[in-house]
């Protein structure tokens, strides 16, 4: 989700009959239907399931501004599920026995357009398959008749209302930061910094502290839509933490109050933290105007960019109903603030490339795609797909285990977001553009096995670094101890010719050597001048076992690192992982800093870095206006070394990774570290951090010298 982009309300796709959904349940793995037969209003039908026919499928009609309430007892046997659909296969609602209670009753559905409707009657997930009698029961009522004269307004359908007032949205904050505010409204259009105006009448206010080129003492932005004839529905809220505007400003409060035709909706007083490493952060919420001109504010929340891979709130693996679906059969289903995501669920084979595509149909659907695998975790996630289109869609997604998957169909900030409407589903196979070589994934098998899967035409290196100090990546593709690069995937922005990119490191059979690997992912290259949303998977494996299985998020320019460590008998384990680019900030030095060893200037101090101790901290009292040079020289080949440097205020002011070997002497190695004549600029206790490259994260140890030179 950006700011520039505008939802695409093409509709797609044609309607799918009622055929669908019992194409669904006939098709789908261990899920057999026998029988399609009619409820009567009023009457008790026994049915019966079992590991031959394990699901049912009945049909009633209603007529419009109908309530309906389906009753299901179970007699004896495994418990069951229900799932009501339209004739289409749009799901209504969907419920199971996850508790074993032996009934479940679905009431008070307002089937406000009339019609034939299915329900489907199955085992609940995990129950299993065995013999079940059970009586279903459907009771049809009328709507009031002020519900029939004025029915409730769907998602998909906003309806207008005169609010003399208008509507006012208000973000005031402080500090020196660049906070930007957008309102997006239910017939999907936007209000923020670059898009000031909408076709009914909104309009945006000034850009405060816009590019933190003019710093304001009291920053305000404003979405006003003008009085007259608005929509009511939902109203989604976003505020974004642009960036700091000065070294001081970090966490920063803020206050954002919406008025509803005069009325207060209602007031949040927040605060919200710059992203980080990790991206920008946002804070999310939602209003609603009822028919009757009636608004309220929800609780929001922050949505940083890490929160793609959160499950929706409400989801469980262990009792989510998921409708199966069918490869290739498109399917329908409506995303609302009461219900902020739908689940699906497919059989999955272990290497298996699939295809899943999300497309919103309207009106304002920010759509938010989940593959979530039979462990219940996130494996892939896609917010947007396209440039100029919110829509999503996951291609050539590799399982790496065989079992249940579900999909996770939801939107932009999922509960707390705002945005809704119907969409289309389709899950597929492999595009056409995969070759038959990466659809079997037909790569050697090793001791070690190291795979970085993606799917956009980024450069992405994958490095490992053996525990003798040797790298294994696109420039040296083979080292000593044996390790291997087997494929490179979009080597200097090079598509893969498998059309779905693929980085292989892998030492072969009787070649694995015991010590302690480090394992680098680095974003290289968008090669586009739009960069797209990446996300990458790195498995790492040893003696079959999978010793790191890790899905992320990365900026163009970032680096991924994390190590494993194989003992003499084989076994392995996964050390800490992270992104690099924080510096020092990924260090808890601090309470060490208190009681560090003082190094005075000319002295040399030995010390280890090792798995169980990655950085040593060392003082020195410092005067404004000298000069230091620090070197940290590695005694040992395999150390990698790195230094930091931490003012009296505790604020990084100088780090070295790799120094030039000129400035080390004729045996200065490229990987040492040196920080050369910096000047201080205040008294007091300074910090000296001696680590390793990528600090906790990275794999490479052994014994180094430190040096302090004041001058």
């Amino acid at each position: 989700m950006s700011q520039s982009r505008v939802n695409r309300l093409g509709r797609r796709g044609t309607l799918i009959a009622v055929l669908t959904m019992c194409l669904v349940f006939a098709t789908s793995p261990g899920l057999a239907q026998n029988s399609i037969n009619v409820l009567a209003p009023g009457a008790i039908v026994s049915g019966v399931l079992g590991p031959a026919s394990n699901a049912t499928t009945y049909v009633f009609d209603a007529g419009a501004n109908t309530l309906a309430t389906i009753s299901l007892e179970n007699i004896s046997g495994g418990s069951l599920a229900l799932l009501i659909s339209d004739i289409n296969g749009n799901t209504i609602a969907q419920a199971a026995d996850t508790a074993g209670v032996g009934s479940l009753v679905v009431g008070s559905l307002a089937l406000s357009g009339g019609g034939r409707y299915n329900v489907f009657v199955y085992f609940s997930p995990g129950s299993g398959a065995p013999d079940t009698t059970f009586d279903i029961r459907l009771d049809l009522a009328q709507s009031s008749a002020a519900d029939a004269a004025a029915p409730e307004a769907s998602a998909a359908e906003p309806q207008l209302i005169l609010l003399g007032a208008g509507i006012d949205v208000r973000l005031n904050w402080n500090g020196a930061a660049d906070l930007n505010l957008e309102v997006r409204d239910p017939t999907g259009q936007a209000l923020h910094w670059n898009s000031r105006a909408t076709t009914n009448g909104g309009a945006f206010g000034f850009d405060a502290n816009g590019l933190c080129e003019v710093i304001s003492g009291a920053p305000e932005e404003s979405a006003i839509w003008q009085p007259g004839f608005l929509s009511t529905g939902s109203y989604e809220v976003i505020v974004y933490y642009e960036q700091a505007c000065d070294a001081l400003t970090g966490t920063v409060p803020f206050q954002l109050e919406v008025m509803v035709d005069g009325a207060s909706a209602g007031q949040v007083d927040t605060l919200l933290s710059p992203g980080g490493a990790a991206g920008k952060n946002v804070y999310v919420t939602r209003f609603e105007i009822a028919a009757d001109g009636g608004a309220d504010l929800s609780i929001g929340g922050a949505y940083p960019d890490s929160s793609l891979t959160l499950l929706p709130a409400g989801f469980d693996i262990t009792s989510v109903v998921a409708t199966p679906i069918v490869r290739d059969v498109p399917v329908r289903g409506e995303i609302s603030n009461q219900q902020p995501f739908l689940t699906y669920s497919f059989a999955g084979a272990a290497d298996e490339l699939i295809s899943v595509d999300m497309q919103a149909i309207g009106p304002n659907l920010d759509t938010l795609l989940q593959i979530v695998d039979p462990a219940g975790k996130v494996v892939n996630v896609n917010d947007d797909a396209f440039g100029g289109t919110t829509d999503s869609s996951i291609a050539n997604a590799r399982l790496l285990s065989a079992g249940a998957y579900t999909i996770i169909a939801s939107r932009y900030a999922k509960d707390i977001g705002g945005t809704e409407g119907e969409f289309q589903i389709t899950l597929s196979g492999p595009t056409s553009d995969v070759a038959s070589q990466l659809t079997s994934l037909n790569l050697p098998q090793g001791d070690i096995e190291v795979s970085l899967f993606w799917s956009t035409n980024a450069d992405l290196q994958l490095l490992v670094r053996d525990p003798a100090g040797e790298s294994v990546f696109d420039d040296n593709p083979l080292v000593v101890s044996g390790g291997i690069l087997q494929e490179a995937g979009n080597v200097n922005c090079v598509p893969a010719a498998t059309g779905s990119p693929v980085s292989y490191i892998y030492w072969p059979p009787g070649t694995i050597r015991p010590g302690t690997y480090e394992v680098e992912v680095w974003y290289q290259n968008a090669c586009t001048e739009l960069p797209p949303a990446v996300d990458f998977t790195l498995l790492i494996e040893v003696n079959g076992q999978v010793v790191a299985d890790a899905r992320e998020f990365p900026q163009a320019g970032q680096r991924y690192v994390t190590n494993f460590t194989v003992t003499p008998a084989g076994e392995a384990f996964a050390g800490e992982a992270g992104f690099i680019d924080a510096g020092s900030r990924t260090l808890a030095y601090q309470e060490e800093a208190f009681d560090a060893p003082l190094i005075e200037s000319g002295q040399n101090l030995t010390g280890v870095i090792s798995a169980e101790n990655p950085f040593d901290v060392y003082r020195f009292n410092g005067i404004a206006g000298e000069s230091v040079t620090i070197s940290m020289l590695a005694a040992t080949q395999t150390l990698d070394t790195n230094l930091y440097l931490i003012s009296p205020g505790d604020r990084q002011i100088a780090a070295n990774d790799d120094a030039d070997p000129v400035l080390l002497g004729a045996g200065g190695r490229k990987t040492d570290s040196l920080i050369s004549g910096f000047v201080l600029t205040e008294n007091g206790p300074y910090t000296i951090i001696a680590t390793r490259y990528a600090n906790q994260y990275g794999g490479t140890l052994g014994v180094y010298s430190l040096t302090l030179r004041v001058n």
